[in-house]
């Protein structure tokens, strides 16, 4: 008919990625008292904004010890009564007082985006890093988040207050489509970006499966943990334990395409052997960290999540 166009064709409309009912249960359940809040959460709480104690040393209001001199100290803080009495200057040291900063890293690179159950790893990593950034936003803590997309990432530095939290949420609920590349997320660049723009004292969170960790981005959160708390959040779909029984499969990888049959026991082994070895590696990179590891499946619940999350501090 004339003078009627037809409507121009659109791309592809893709849900959010948390709904507004998660986002709304978040809130709920990161303030439920005794659900998602360490004791060091709950007591920061009852502090005003600022006003925390940091495990670092530095110039404050609360004295802590004596140490001998150094060149560079300032003079004022020279004790001249010990002075005077062992013959040699003594300066007084001060804890430092800081507000607490939580930077949480979410990784929804391609094989994060997968799932079985309930939903798709990056989705489970959403809703975790939500009830992180939601508790610590109850303590009046900064908050930082920064999107792993398989090479890219997009950080916001730390803030405190309401709209910084609105901002991180709107951000993890962005849609996460499938995604034309394949690549492996390469955790360096971000980790290098943290090495230089993670405040002291710091928690910094990680929500990956880490299938792609390599020995290089060890060495760099080895450096990170001498000046943060890490905190690994290992994202799983419950398949992924165990190699499904599916007979003979077509799959492509890399490019190329391949026949495997499933229910091989000597392909069996192996894939138990490698879940298991990757497990070991990731709670021994824990240790080394100082840190702890949480382990959440795509299917657990937020009250699950919680639980797991005050287990880990």
């Amino acid at each position: 008919m004339a003078g009627l166009r037809r409507p121009a064709v659109q791309g592809p409309i893709y849900a959010p990625l948390l709904t507004d009912e998660e986002l709304a249960d978040i809130a709920i359940v990161s303030g439920a008292p005794g659900i998602g809040f360490s004791q060091a959460a709950r007591l920061s709480e009852r502090l005003q904004r600022g006003e925390q104690a940091s495990p670092f040393r530095g110039p404050g209001l609360d004295f802590e010890d004596l140490r001998p001199y150094q060149p560079g100290d300032d003079p004022r803080r020279i004790d001249w009564r010990i002075t005077a009495r062992l013959g040699k200057p003594f300066v007084r040291v001060y804890g430092e007082t800081r507000q607490a900063v939580v930077w949480v890293v979410a990784d929804r690179g391609p094989s994060m985006r997968f799932g079985t159950r309930a939903r798709i790893k990056a989705a489970q990593a959403g809703r975790l890093a939500g009830l992180i950034l939601s508790a610590a936003d109850r303590a009046n803590d900064a908050l930082a988040l920064s999107l792993l997309d398989g090479e890219a990432f997009i950080s916001q530095p730390p803030r405190n207050g309401r709209a910084a939290l609105h901002a991180a949420l709107e951000a993890l609920r962005a849609p996460c489509p499938p995604m034309r590349d394949h690549s492996a997320s390469r955790w360096s660049s971000l980790l290098a970006e943290l090495e230089t723009s993670l405040p002291k004292g710091a928690r910094l969170w990680l929500l990956s499966d880490f299938i792609h960790l390599t020995e290089a981005d060890e060495r760099l959160l080895e450096r990170l943990a001498a000046r943060a708390e890490l905190r690994l959040g290992l994202i799983e779909d419950t398949r992924e334990r165990d190699l499904p029984a599916l007979g003979r499969v077509h799959l492509r990888a890399g490019g190329e395409a391949q026949e495997i049959d499933t229910s091989a026991a000597p392909l069996r082994a192996a894939y138990a052997r490698h879940y298991t070895d990757r497990l070991a590696r990731l709670e021994d990179l824990a240790r080394r960290l100082r840190g702890s590891l949480l382990k959440a499946a795509t299917d657990d619940d937020l009250p699950r999540l919680a639980a797991l999350m005050a287990g880990a501090d």
